[in-house]
């Protein structure tokens, strides 16, 4: 069997490409205090400069599915990198607030490319079976990039400067977009090559055209799989495509309603931790930290349930915990008002089922692989990033909650994650891969030519038949 994974190159590129919007959002967190005091502005401003970031995020990832299908997605990736750079660079130099957050509404538009365009590779050049391992692994640097980065971030706020931040930033930008030149393969904007770059293929099969032993392919070569970048349907008969997919649907609102849960704590904690109960960034990366180790934690088990229960089982537990969890938080903030724990212990919990729900959705997602599917991936994280910085505007209206308020916020998407997983991801759960085993006939596509004439139903009669047919030479 034709074994297929992508290239080492390739992957480490990819790894890259997710990290980076990771690290400007999570870095950035435990330095809005200070950044506030250094331009006098409120810390409820900056807090909520996080929704314009997550806004332009989702414009990001929109924008980035049409390019990848219009003009390939290196070339877009290039321009993002580049994009991100130089607005780290705008942030670092701002010389007043409105500045800077206009340069991180610009780091957003470049940051959100790479979150798109790792998961089409991977579709790309991944059967579905072989995703969920590489989603893994992206996710995975996705949970520990916002795990590692704030106590980082948090010693350099608290004994050098914000500033230093967006040198980092800037540096980050630069090099990955180095790397992406020589890492990323080309790719056609309007052909797909039947053999895609970044693939590496091991086994006999390996050279096209031949056959197992190296000799003439036996029978005609398959069918290349429909182009990923061709396409004469205009946007929004795209997206009207993609969300009649019942799949593409359930499991895009259901990392919506998790991500909610994860964006609120991220944009509110700094304040009700730092500024409400007196913490130093220090303790505060270090209290993040723990909330991300449950998402890593997630993740992981994802990875292994999903490689013997169906994703929709996945989900319904993932989705059980982060539930529980943050009811559970509801309850612990009202009693332990003063203590940080109260909030971030539970948090943790509820990302376990969060950070399992991320490639599980993810995955879910991806059995979407038809035209358009770079328009599909970016409208699935827009859509993600889109409900998070709409959530969070609205939590957000009255100023920034305290424990009580934050831990409703996060609970409320929580246990509509439930609600969305039990209900329609139930009638999905045991739903056959390839259509009913019932069927009179084999699909056209499981057609291996094995026994086409055994089924019919009298086999005995049929056997003696055949042999009396040979006997008499009929």
């Amino acid at each position: 069997m034709t074994d297929i994974r992508l290239s080492r190159g390739l992957t480490l590129c990819l790894m890259s490409l997710v990290c980076v919007p990771q690290l400007a959002l999570a870095a950035f967190v435990p330095a809005i205090p200070q950044i506030g005091a250094h331009f006098g502005a409120g810390e409820s401003d900056l807090s909520r400069s996080m929704v314009g970031y997550m806004a332009a995020y989702a414009i990001s990832m929109l924008v980035t599915g049409q390019l990848a299908d219009r003009y390939g997605a290196k070339r877009t990736q290039l321009a993002a990198l580049a994009l991100f750079a130089g607005a780290s660079a705008l942030c670092l130099l701002a010389p007043n607030v409105a500045v800077f957050i206009a340069g991180r509404v610009l780091q957003a538009l470049g940051a959100g490319a790479g979150t798109v365009i790792a998961r089409l590779w991977v579709q790309k050049d991944l059967p579905q079976r072989e995703r969920l391992n590489v989603l893994t692994a992206l996710t995975t640097v996705i949970a520990v990039t916002p795990a590692v980065s704030p106590p980082l971030a948090g010693l350099l706020v608290q004994y050098a400067s914000w500033r230093v931040l967006f040198v980092c930033m800037t540096a980050v930008g630069v090099g990955t977009l180095v790397g992406a030149v020589f890492l990323l393969p080309a790719d056609e904007p309007h052909n797909r090559p039947q053999t895609a770059a970044g693939r590496q293929t091991t086994g006999p099969s390996a050279a096209p055209g031949k056959g197992p032993a190296g000799g003439p392919a036996a029978g005609p070569a398959p069918a290349p799989e429909p182009p990923l970048h061709t396409s004469s349907e205009g946007p929004l008969t795209a997206y009207r495509r993609i969300l009649g997919n019942r799949d593409f649907t359930v499991f895009a609102t259901a990392i919506s309603l998790a991500w909610c849960a994860y964006f609120t704590f991220t944009t509110y904690s700094s304040h009700a931790i730092q500024v409400g109960l007196g913490a130093s960034p220090v303790e505060y990366g270090a209290l993040y930290t723990l909330v991300i180790a449950g998402y890593v934690t997630g993740s992981s088990v994802a990875k292994r349930l999903g490689r013997v229960r169906s994703l929709e089982l996945v989900a319904r537990l993932a989705s059980s915990v982060a539930a529980a969890a943050a009811l559970v938080m509801s309850v612990s903030v009202r009693i332990w008002p003063d203590e940080p724990l109260s909030l971030v212990v539970p948090m943790a919990f509820c990302m376990v089922g969060v950070g399992a729900m991320f490639p599980t959705c993810q995955a879910g997602m991806m059995r979407y692989d038809g035209q358009h599917a770079g328009a599909a991936s970016g409208l699935f994280f827009a859509l993600q990033m889109a409900s998070g910085a709409a959530y969070t505007g609205v939590t957000g209206l009255g100023g920034d909650p305290e424990f009580p308020g934050l831990a409703v916020a996060i609970a409320l998407p929580a246990l509509a994650l439930l609600l969305v997983c039990a209900a329609l991801m139930r009638s999905a759960a045991e739903r056959p891969p390839q259509g009913p085993a019932a069927a009179p006939r084999p699909a056209p596509e499981r057609q291996p030519g094995a026994e086409p004439e055994r089924p019919p139903v009298q086999p005995e009669p049929s056997a003696t038949a055949a042999a009396h047919h040979e006997k008499h030479g009929s």
